[in-house]
């Protein structure tokens, strides 16, 4: 096989093809469609990971209702 650059083809113990590894940087929008077929897609999270369990909690927490014009807000 022709080796291309950003992807490696891996073998098992026998010697055999069985995984490929795809630089998904390079070749990401070209095998979107697939993936998105398998039901994988490469898009970016819609949270930071740090914030995640903030707001995960403030999901669970009961919502408490304001008075703005305490604060002088009037809308």
């Amino acid at each position: 096989m022709a080796r291309i650059s950003g992807i490696t083809i891996e073998k098992d113990a026998s010697g055999n093809a069985r995984y490929i590894r795809v630089d998904l940087r390079r070749y990401g929008k070209d095998l979107a469609p697939f993936l998105k077929k398998l039901g994988l897609e490469n898009e970016k999270e819609e949270y930071d990971p740090e914030f995640v369990p903030k707001i995960k909690n403030a999901e669970k927490e009961e919502s408490k209702k304001i008075d703005l014009e305490k604060y002088g807000i009037s809308i």
